[in-house]
């Protein structure tokens, strides 16, 4: 026998409310999470701090300074936690990271000098090929990626494709060729036949690759 529960309307309202409430709390909480690793230097006086803490506010989360006044705390929440640094007085210097992760502080006397900024990764060679930003591809003046490599790799590199064809790759994804412009592509990776036939690629490497990442694909990269 089944039984029925009976709510008025105004109480369905409010459960409704409530879920609701509680899965835009969630989905807000899960949005600004993001977590990654924090570094810095703090100097008093051109004096490293050797020893000093460094820690996550209401956590105990505590590392100390090195022999050089530098610090690594390996996860944080960028966007929310602040790092607290103790100092010679028994005070804190109060630092809210506000999404960057690299805090240098500089003290002299009553004066703090603190600040943020945020690593940059760079591009790096995955096969042992060369790289070539979007700023080096565009110096070229050609609009296209393919003619872009042309007009930029060294002949002795380009000539080792040649005459078979090299294998090509966007975003990690083989692909029978390249049409994209310059101006959607974050880096482009060249690798020689020889260096592509002895890396991951084996046999197939045998005339080289050309491995293209977009502008969204780094960003995503980025954001990991």
């Amino acid at each position: 026998m089944v039984k029925h529960i009976y709510v008025s309307k105004k109480q369905y309202a409010m459960k409704k409310n409530i879920i609701s409430i509680i899965t835009l709390l969630l989905i807000s909480t899960i949005a600004s999470a993001k977590e990654g690793p924090v570094k810095g230097q703090y100097s008093f006086k051109k004096n490293n701090m050797k020893g000093t803490k460094v820690w996550i506010a209401g956590t105990q989360d505590t590392t100390r300074l090195d022999k050089k006044g530098r610090f690594k705390i390996k996860k944080a929440d960028l966007e929310n936690d602040t790092l607290m640094f103790e100092t010679v007085k028994g005070k804190s210097i109060v630092v809210p990271l506000g999404g960057k992760d690299i805090v240098q502080i500089t003290r002299e006397d009553s004066t703090i000098n603190i600040q943020l900024s945020k690593e940059e990764r760079k591009p790096f060679a995955s096969y042992g090929g060369q790289i070539y930003t979007k700023a080096e591809l565009e110096q070229t003046g050609e609009t296209f990626v393919m003619n872009a490599i042309s007009a930029k790799c060294p002949q002795s590199t380009f000539s080792s494709f040649k005459p078979g064809v090299p294998l090509y790759f966007i975003d990690g994804t083989s692909v029978f060729s390249i049409s994209l412009p310059v101006k959607e592509v974050a880096f482009v990776e060249v690798v020689k036949a020889t260096n592509a036939s002895n890396s991951a690629f084996g046999a197939r490497g045998g005339n080289g690759a050309i491995l293209v990442t977009t502008e969204g694909k780094w960003k995503t990269m980025m954001e990991e």
